[in-house]
């Protein structure tokens, strides 16, 4: 008896009606006129340039309250320069002090944790889909130059790259890296999301390996890795045709053990009783007063919670991230990419996009002077890799079942 193979194609079909055309992107670097029109690219774009500029904006409040944020700035809704100052700190008992270098960055410069996502962007560019920690770990070595940390990439970075060149193997070395449970694993994951676009539960098991180059699981309260594969699900489901904004936290929800997702719930719940996105701020400060900022889970409750409360949109859920106080870079790049990656390049300022665009083209201290524009095309590219192979492996699979 035949069976009949529709669900199987469906889901394929259904991945692959992300590319509908809509709207004008503006002329491509590599990509066709037509591929530039689609709906996947210009969500990918979208994921890719918004996560930038969160990452940026939020860098220059990031480690102060709400209250300091509003006394000294008001409301921050633009790209602002900074200087780091040097800085000299004993980051362990034992090994060399760590040394921040002084250093400007203009408007549009992104920090450590972007150059991360850069770091897997190259990685999977070069594979040309879905990659391995292996694959991650053989990009840290070839494209980090060490004699640039402690400009973006700081010491924490320097401890992996350093354990990877003696030789160590990759998914060991997240047992011995700085600030276990923090959000550093997951400020590198998008582009894992944006490879697997429409397919969440792909994502998240991608980015459970892939995170070990930062973190390892089984640490009492250490709930890093879920978060990561939570944060790298949610895009991909916010690049599915007919995602919303439930359906993009039900898919990082669904990702999170009973402690963490209560814990995320919670910040969901403020969301969606408040009048304002301001209503927040003190409820995230009392919540998490003496605890450290970057914590992962708190980063991913206040990220889904701005993202909520901006109904998706990139530019409001990256101002209200930026403004919650604390890790607030980290926080806007969950928000600002979900809703980057939902809405598409046309709903970010487009201010935003060319700063950032501008500045990392001649950027003296990247791992990668890749434009979003350039990274999205190649991310865009992997993914039609991808679906292509779901697409032959359907196709072999309805073979065998037509000759039974």
């Amino acid at each position: 008896m035949r069976t009949n193979p529709v669900s199987v194609s469906m889901v394929l079909a259904f991945a692959l009606a992300a590319t509908i055309t809509y709207g004008h992107v503006g002329p491509p670097c590599f990509l066709s006129k037509e591929d530039a029109k689609t709906e996947l690219f210009r969500r990918i774009y979208g994921c890719e340039a918004a996560g930038a500029i969160a990452n940026s904006m939020g860098d220059v409040v990031e480690g102060m309250s709400w209250q300091e944020i509003e006394k000294r700035y008001g409301l921050v809704d633009k790209l602002l320069a900074q200087d780091k100052k040097a800085s000299r700190s004993r980051g362990r008992r034992f090994g060399p002090d760590w040394v921040v270098h002084a250093h400007h960055r203009p408007p549009g410069m992104t920090e450590d944790g972007f150059e991360r996502h850069r770091l897997c962007t190259s990685a999977i560019l070069k594979k040309g889909g879905r990659i391995t920690i292996d694959d991650l770990a053989e990009t840290w070595l070839a494209e980090i130059d060490p004699n640039k940390f402690g400009y973006l990439l700081r010491y924490q970075d320097k401890i992996i790259y350093d354990l990877l060149k003696a030789g160590l193997p990759p998914w060991d070395v997240g047992r011995y890296a700085s600030w276990p449970g923090f959000i550093g694993t997951s400020k590198m994951i998008m582009p894992v999301g944006m490879v697997n676009a429409c397919r969440p539960d792909q994502a998240a098991r991608d980015a459970l390996d892939l995170g070990r180059l930062k973190d390892a699981q089984g640490q009492p309260g250490n709930y890093a890795l879920e978060v990561c594969a939570a944060i790298a699900a949610a895009t991909a489901e916010a690049l599915r045709p007919e995602a919303t904004v439930e359906s993009v936290i039900e898919a990082a929800l669904e990702q999170l053990p009973p402690e963490p997702r209560r814990e995320v719930e919670q910040g969901l719940t403020w969301a969606r009783k408040a009048k304002d996105w301001k209503e927040l701020r003190p409820l995230y400060e009392k919540r998490y007063e003496g605890k450290p900022i970057s914590n992962a889970v708190e980063v991913l409750s206040g990220g889904l919670a701005c993202f909520l409360m901006a109904n998706g949109q990139p530019r409001e859920a990256i101002i209200y991230a930026v403004n919650l106080g604390r890790d607030t870079d980290c926080k806007a790049y969950v928000a600002g990419g979900l809703a980057g990656a939902l809405r598409g390049i046309e709903a970010i300022p487009p201010e935003w996009v060319e700063t950032v665009e501008k500045e990392v083209a001649s950027d003296p201290y990247t791992v990668s002077r890749r434009t979003a524009r350039q990274a999205a095309e190649g991310l865009y590219r992997a993914c039609i890799n991808e679906m292509r192979k779901m697409k032959d492996a359907v196709s072999e699979v309805e073979s065998m079942i037509d000759n039974q």
